[in-house]
């Protein structure tokens, strides 16, 4: 054996043995060792949460803080209207502008553990012929990612720490300012919801999510009014079929709002302003911990990860943000 082998070797054995588990406590030994630093995922996941929680991508993120999540929620219009500040912008030459302050109320809300452990028993690693044990964790701990963020979409949406305390307020929780019912929404009975918005001094929301049925039913009202076809040609006499919504127009300003399916809306619609015209976030979620993955002590005859997050969901402008409820699943 060569040498460079040997020292690998010894090197593997080394860190196992300064990842040793105390059988009394079964607690780590030394307390500092390098598996208590969780291995952020966030790389990892960032292709798979686009396509099974759009709503969840939607939301941008930042960096949370502290023990509790704190932010200013703004209850106002940003203009000198009633509902806004109330004051005039004129003043004297050699005066100065009146003072005026937008209605805040400060918010908090705690930071919530979600996740789920991976646990692969020695015997299923000893059966497994040909793998090695970082083929079976990695694969266990990417199907236990994905089965978070399915997790974390539908608390985003669905949420009440009122009925589970573990987990954050989610959109049906938070938006009271402004909601509506519908069977089923039109884009031309949208329009009610845009004004709504535009009065409430949000120009350009962002995006419209609903249930799968519900954004199925905005294409068929479009084309049974004859509005789009169904049907394009495709060349030597092939037909194509089909059509998927994937934008509607503001007709207030034109602007584009974002159709997207969640199974998780259930009979709720959203029309959100995830972000100002300048790009201040009115919807984002606050991190402490990135989704990430650990080690656990265990007594077990296996090996366990926990792949977890700590989040919450922080709605900053939530007078901006429109919900329907009473849509149709079938």
């Amino acid at each position: 054996m060569q040498t460079q082998e040997i020292e690998a070797l010894l090197a593997q054995v080394d860190e196992k043995i300064q990842k040793a588990v105390t059988n009394s406590t079964y607690t780590m030994a030394p307390p500092t060792r390098s598996i208590y630093a969780p291995e952020n995922l966030d790389p990892t996941i960032k292709h798979v949460v686009p396509m099974v929680a759009p709503v969840r991508d939607l939301i941008p993120r930042e960096k949370g803080f502290g023990q509790v999540a704190t932010w200013r929620k703004l209850t106002s219009r940003l203009d000198p209207e009633a509902g806004g500040t109330g004051v005039r912008l004129g003043f004297a030459d050699a005066g100065q502008p009146n003072q005026t302050t937008q209605s805040y109320t400060l918010a908090t809300a705690s930071y919530k553990n979600i996740g789920r452990d991976v646990e692969i028993g020695r015997q299923a690693l000893a059966s497994n012929q040909g793998g090695t044990l970082e083929d079976m964790r990695q694969h266990e701990e990417l199907v236990k990612a994905t089965e978070v963020i399915l997790g974390e979409e539908d608390i985003i949406l669905n949420g009440d720490s009122s009925v589970t305390s573990t987990e954050f307020d989610g959109l049906a929780k938070s938006i009271t300012t402004n909601s509506g019912t519908a069977g089923y929404v039109t884009v031309s009975g949208m329009s009610t919801y845009f004004i709504n918005l535009f009065t409430q001094g949000a120009d350009f929301p962002t995006d419209w999510v609903a249930n799968a049925r519900q954004n199925v039913a905005l294409v068929d009202s479009l084309t049974a009014s004859g509005a789009i076809n169904r049907y394009l040609l495709a060349p030597q006499a092939n037909a194509d079929a089909g059509l998927h919504l994937a934008r509607v127009m503001n007709p207030i300003n034109g602007s584009l709002v974002k159709i997207t399916s969640s199974r998780y809306s259930q009979g709720w619609g959203y029309l959100l302003t995830v972000k100002s015209v300048t790009g201040e976030a009115w919807l984002q979620m606050s991190d402490l911990e990135p989704m990430s993955v650990y080690d656990v002590p265990t007594a077990n005859h296996s090996i366990v990860s926990r792949v977890f997050e700590t989040t919450v969901l922080k709605v900053v402008a939530e007078n901006f943000q429109q919900k329907v409820g009473g849509l149709s699943l079938t």
